[in-house]
């Protein structure tokens, strides 16, 4: 059914708490719902709410939590109810919240050892699983109940008529039957895409190793729906991968078959396919696979970049590519190397008739601020996007405003390092606020890109090599005799795991909390900028919301500067902010 407006202000009552006496279920039910934002571990008591109440805008992706609570094993099954509106039933799915067992936690995060939620496991809506099976990651069953989670995406089609969407979710668990009405209100507003430029790592030969024992070899046609897949399931969460899995076959001369080659990218930069927004130019330290490729100014590598961005610009892709040679420089030498490889992409990209952007890991410095971190002034400019460590961010943030005034982009990065429990990464002992916030600290602080060093490292923690079960070992980067870190560069699991029941091997990679949080982030950013040009105060009323979930308690100045943001670590802030800035743009987008 859908909801009539004046029915709207019942709903949000419901959402704040101001029904829950109708509403909520006895002190012993073992079903109750929660939030996304929400980590729900074996030890969750059940919460008092048992509906499910949620706006989002036009093409966001919103989720919901549903507490279960039980014996050690039992069937669990959900429903949509014949009375249910069809936008709700068509467009969501349901996942079960699978358990991974951290042995070692992650350094100096204040994390314990124990069963902690991510991966988010697909499940069909009613058809019965069974829940609490003591197989891998899941707990050991003790005679005392335990409880555990699904998660409800909803995603709301980019045309939907705005207002109220009803309908209802009968959940069995074990022997317990409870009905959850549902109410999604749409609003006016939304976008086509997620407009926050990203550029993650996506390793691809670990795709590869994840089907091993499906009978599928992982080249060709299989190679490239499998790949796609991944590429698309990150698209839809605002992540997008720093090259295309299609290589153009380059030629001693620095020419390719450029023909052959858009054959190959149409699927990735294609209007009509995945259509990524930013794509790495396939320029590194080990392609092409000719000698010249390292020597800056090369003729035969001025050449071969001549053509890649000629192949660009005829395809209206010369906006969405991107030169990103050297990782994180660490000396003068090294940073000269990288000013010499970006004058080569600037000459070579001058022929086409534009500028190709470089990209360099590296943050600027007017003064030595350590022997590693050497003034690099002359670079300022040939470096078009700086790509700063979240670590040095705040002690750069004078001279990155003096470089974004001429038109250089700021984006950032995070790690786990010796300060990761003050600063937002991606480990799993850490409040999944640690992902929401980077949409409201990159609107704190004008920052333009993220960028992040993996997605799907499931090799061994120490090396990154071989293979290393994630569902059953989330320990995924050691330094032996420095720090250990859960979660680290894994933000998704194997599509393919028949223990779990994923039996295809050309599935989508599955999905994380941690994701999933960081898409709300992603949301929360676009909700920001729309507010900003909503009438008169607008700027200042986003400032005074973004203050109320990021502040910086000290003096910003340029140095060797180690102090963070502070940053809410609850959901419900986040939660009310984000409705505030609906408020304030609905009037506005709906005339």
């Amino acid at each position: 059914r859908r909801l009539p407006a004046a029915v709207l202000l019942l709903a949000a009552m419901a959402a704040a708490g101001g029904l829950t006496a109708a509403l909520a279920p006895a002190a012993s039910a073992e079903i109750w719902t929660a939030g996304a934002g929400t980590r729900i571990l074996p030890s969750t008591r059940p919460g008092p709410s048992a509906t499910i109440a949620l706006s989002a805008a036009r093409n966001e992706y919103e989720g919901v939590q549903i507490g279960l609570r039980g014996a050690w094993k039992r069937d669990v099954v959900v429903t949509w109810l014949s009375d249910s509106h069809r936008l709700l039933a068509s467009n969501s799915r349901l996942h079960e919240v699978k358990f991974v067992k951290v042995r070692r936690p992650t350094t100096r995060s204040g994390g314990k050892r124990g069963y902690y939620p991510d991966p988010l496991v697909p499940r069909d809506f009613g058809t019965p699983f069974s829940v609490g099976s003591p197989v891998f990651s899941q707990y050991t069953p003790p005679a005392a109940p335990k409880s555990s989670s699904l998660y409800v995406l909803f995603h709301v089609p980019l045309h939907t008529s705005p207002g109220a969407y009803t309908g209802r979710l009968r959940v069995r668990n074990g022997d317990e039957v409870v009905d959850l009405p549902v109410t999604l209100r749409v609003w006016s507003f939304g976008w086509q895409r997620l407009s926050t430029p990203t550029a993650f790592v996506l390793n691809v030969n670990n795709l590869g190793k994840s089907i091993a024992g499906a009978g599928v070899k992982f080249k060709g046609h299989n190679r490239q729906r499998i790949v796609q897949a991944a590429f698309k399931m990150l698209k839809e969460h605002g992540v997008t991968p720093f090259m295309i899995d299609a290589l153009p076959k380059v030629k001693k001369d620095g020419s390719f078959d450029a023909s052959a080659y858009r054959k190959a990218a149409l699927p990735y930069l294609g209007t009509s396919d995945l259509d990524l927004q930013t794509t790495q130019i396939p320029w590194t330290r080990w392609f092409p696979y000719q000698p010249w490729r390292r020597t800056p100014n090369h003729p035969r590598l001025v050449d071969y970049l001549t053509h890649m961005c000629r192949f660009y610009k005829a395809n209206g892709w010369q906006d969405r590519a991107y030169g990103f040679y050297l990782d994180e420089p660490t000396s003068t030498a090294q940073e000269r190397y990288a000013e010499v490889m970006a004058r080569t992409l600037h000459k070579a990209s001058a022929r086409a008739g534009y500028r190709a952007p470089f990209m360099l890991t590296d943050d600027p410095r007017p003064t030595t601020l350590h022997r590693v971190l050497p003034q690099n002034r002359f670079l300022w400019n040939d470096v078009d996007i700086w790509a700063t460590r979240y670590y040095y961010y705040f002690g750069r943030v004078p001279v990155l405003r003096t470089l974004q005034k001429k038109g250089v982009k700021s984006w950032w990065y995070t790690y786990a390092n010796s300060k990761v429990r003050e600063m937002p990464n991606f480990v799993l002992e850490k409040s999944l606020a640690d992902q929401r916030a980077w949409g409201w600290l990159m609107k704190q602080w004008q920052v333009d890109g993220l960028l992040y060093w993996a997605t799907n490292r499931w090799g061994d923690a120490k090396t990154g090599k071989g293979w290393r079960d994630p569902y059953r070992d989330p320990l995924s980067y050691w330094v032996p005799g420095a720090r250990v870190c859960n979660g680290e560069a894994m933000l998704i699991y194997p599509g393919y795991y028949p223990r779990y029941g994923l039996r295809d091997p050309f599935a989508e990679p599955v999905s994380s909390l941690r994701l999933e949080a960081l898409r709300d982030g992603l949301e929360d950013l676009e909700y920001l900028k729309m507010a900003d040009v909503c009438g008169s105060g607008a700027r200042k009323f986003v400032r005074d919301t973004v203050k109320r979930i990021t502040w910086y308690p000290y003096k910003v100045r340029y140095g060797h500067v180690f102090t963070y943001p502070r940053y809410r670590r609850t959901q419900s802030w986040y939660l009310a902010a984000r409705q505030e800035l609906a408020e304030r743009i609905e009037p506005y987008w709906a005339q």
